[in-house]
């Protein structure tokens, strides 16, 4: 008897260590992860703000949340590392650069004039960056922004409670059968008045 009660309690040990199932898959599922990115046409702009030797970047950004493109600006220096990083840009009022020098955006080198700007941009095949170039010096590739909408966070911090509960009433409910097939002595039949 004591033998069959100490199997009973070894069948325990697959339930107490697979708890937590719920909440490890709610952590772990990537298909709550959306990003923002560059729209497949991502329609860039560039424009110069002389007084404070900044760049504008004005472009489309796709949401994978919403599955819809909207006009974004953010400035370049200021959000670079930022863009590195995979994290949003300080975004600024696409409206409010209007007044500023525009900067040629060429698609290719190949697009380029005879006689190229003093300061232009050539963007990526792909549309996701674009390389400066100012009286024959080039730096870049600058990456436009692609970052995580952080919603996913949210939503699982929100969700947690609920999955931690649905975790402990199948643990406890596999506990609570346990102890009452162990409390029955060998051979009892449980009969439900």
């Amino acid at each position: 008897m004591k033998v069959q009660s100490a199997c009973r309690l070894l069948l325990l040990l697959p339930a107490l260590a697979g708890g937590g199932c719920a909440t490890h898959a709610l952590w772990t599922r990537a298909d709550l992860e959306d990003c923002n990115l560059p729209a497949q046409n991502a329609n860039l702009r560039l424009f110069t703000d002389g007084s404070r030797g900044e760049l504008v970047v004005v472009y489309d950004e796709y949401s994978e949340r919403h599955d819809s493109t909207r006009t974004r600006a953010y400035l370049l220096r200021e959000n670079q590392t930022r863009i590195e990083q995979q994290r949003s840009p300080l975004f600024a009022r696409t409206n409010s650069f209007s007044a500023l020098r525009p900067v040629p955006v060429f698609l290719t080198t190949n697009a380029i004039s005879p006689v190229a700007p003093p300061f232009y941009a050539v963007l990526s095949t792909n549309d996701q960056s674009f390389t400066l170039c100012s009286n024959g010096r080039v730096t870049g590739p600058y990456a436009l922004p692609v970052y995580d909408d952080g919603k996913a966070k949210m939503e699982r911090i929100t969700l947690t409670p609920l999955a931690a509960t649905a975790d402990l009433t199948i643990v406890g409910g596999i506990l609570g059968y346990y102890y009452v097939i162990s409390c029955w002595p060998d051979g009892a039949s449980f009969k439900v008045p």
